[in-house]
């Protein structure tokens, strides 16, 4: 991630009587209780890690727990002209639920808590090697349960924010349960966790809760901190245990089966409106020019999509026989059961084995005067959530059935492909291959638009097709072979770089 890391600052805690109007909540004051016990919890004593080229992904295995109550933070804006805010939601063991405002300093972004741990790494002769600050989030995509009597499923999201522009997120440890903070470090350029260049050999690796967080949360001085053994040896190869692409919730999850087809549904030309999604893009983000071996001058961007309105998307395909395309049928939720259906276009099968949605979003980069200067290519999709979004609105779904695509964009022998979006949920797309990302080698400097279009062709049904549409300016520059990009703020969010 582009977000930097900040020191946090020692005023931190001085905030636990701010009242703050919080709907359905009450407001913490002094005699309100000081929320779940948290503790840091080692699997093991020893374990040995890969070194794959000289980088380790140093993952102890230490765990944070919460203990008595689910640990809890609403983090959200009221639009995307004010400013983000954290409150602390804290569920006595009596029942309710108490609204503790925190300071927003103590926000990675939408990352996470950042400098919630340190993480010194020492070698055997006991020279520190390594002493990185590590943002907290506590949606990891792997929670596990922390005691026997735990809740056997945890409710809350399986990550925290990927883009600059969420407008709600839901932070949770359930009950019992305990994540890993080192296993989701927004900050690394390597990938998930704390990727550091050690040599091999024999390492202790301690993980201490900063001093802030342990006054500003309560936490009991003999759970601030934990050493493991940790053996680092040369490994085969490296495999990302947080792949978007092959993540899925566990079936015990009882989210798991929320959206299962069900046979012989109706069709429906006039779907109601309290059932139907709405699809929203977001401004571009990750800007960057690129300049290929063979002469091309490529801007590079990332778009989401993501789902507003009453009810999921659903796009399911069915193949005719002998055909290589898909017919595609939109499906409408209410209540946990399909009420409808109606046609929406075709799904076909891309190079790299995944079915795509033919007709889900359009790119396209305009000049100064709104007029088209270079289409993208890329015109079809996989649609899987990546990105949450809003996990605040009204219909939104916490931990949906599926993150990223995790087989559900379908085999190329496949009869039936099942494509799905959340309320709350977005699906983000990198585009930084030729003929996905604009090729800008002919293109004047100059002031832009990289426009995204969802729903270009009108075949969803959505509650409104007037937010349809997103622009962000760039403004090109440079010469051939070191064009530049300068992306203004969008409403003093996102500066990039």
């Amino acid at each position: 991630m582009r977000l930097s890391r900040w020191s946090l600052p020692g005023a931190a805690v001085a905030v636990a009587g701010l009242a703050v109007a919080v709907p359905g909540l009450a407001v913490a004051s002094a005699a309100s209780p000081p929320g779940p016990v948290l503790t840091l919890e080692a699997a093991q004593s020893s374990v040995t890690v890969d070194s794959v080229q000289g980088y380790v992904d140093m993952d102890p295995g230490i765990w944070v727990a919460s203990l008595g109550s689910a640990l809890q933070f609403d983090v959200q804006r009221a639009s995307y002209t004010k400013p983000v805010t954290i409150t602390q939601v804290i569920h006595p063991p009596q029942g309710g639920a108490t609204a503790r405002p925190l300071p927003a300093t103590v926000l990675d972004g939408w990352n996470g808590l950042k400098h919630f741990i340190r993480m010194t790494v020492r070698n055997s002769a006991g020279r520190v090697v390594a002493s990185p600050w590590l943002t907290f989030c506590p949606d990891t995509y792997d929670p596990e349960r922390a005691t026997p009597d735990s809740p056997p499923a945890s409710p809350y999201p399986q990550e925290c924010g990927q883009d600059p522009f969420p407008l709600s997120m839901v932070w949770g440890i359930a009950k019992g349960w305990a994540t890993d903070p080192a296993e989701y470090y927004p900050n690394s350029p390597l990938g998930p966790g704390p990727f550091m260049r050690v040599p091999d050999g024999k390492y202790q690796v301690t993980e201490t809760v900063g001093a802030s967080y342990v006054k500003l949360l309560h936490i009991p001085a003999a759970g601030t901190s934990r050493t493991v053994d940790v053996t680092v040896i040369s490994g085969s190869g490296y495999s990302s245990r947080a792949d978007r692409g092959a993540r899925a919730v566990r079936p015990d999850h009882p989210g798991a089966a929320a959206l299962q087809p069900l046979p012989r549904v109706p069709y429906l030309a006039t779907p109601p409106k309290d059932a139907l999604p709405d699809l929203v893009p977001l401004p571009s983000f990750g800007i960057l020019t690129a300049h290929t071996k063979s002469g091309l001058d490529l801007l590079d961007f990332e778009a989401t999509v993501w789902i507003g309105g009453n009810g999921p998307l659903d796009v399911e395909g069915f193949r005719d026989p002998d055909s290589q395309v898909m017919q595609a049928y939109q499906y409408f939720w209410r209540d946990g059961r399909v009420i409808g259906r109606v046609r929406v276009g075709t799904m076909g099968f891309a190079d790299y084995n995944h079915w795509h949605f033919e007709q889900f979003a359009r790119y396209a980069l305009l000049n100064s005067s709104m007029k088209l200067a270079v289409p993208s290519h890329k015109e079809a999709f996989c649609i899987g959530a990546s990105d949450p979004v809003d996990l605040l609105a009204r219909d939104a779904v916490w931990q949906p059935p599926v993150v990223g695509l995790a087989g559900q964009c379908g085999k190329q022998t496949a009869l039936w492909v099942q494509e799905t979006l959340p309320v709350g949920w977005g699906d983000t797309y990198i585009q930084s291959i030729p003929g996905e990302s604009f090729n800008i080698t002919k293109v004047p400097n100059g002031t832009y638009y990289i426009e995204v279009v969802a729903n270009p062709l009108r075949l969803l049904h959505e509650t409104s097709t007037r937010n349809d549409v997103s622009l962000r300016k760039v403004v090109l520059g440079g010469t051939p072979g070191h064009r530049t990009v300068k992306v203004p703020a969008w409403h003093g969010i996102d500066t990039e770089p």
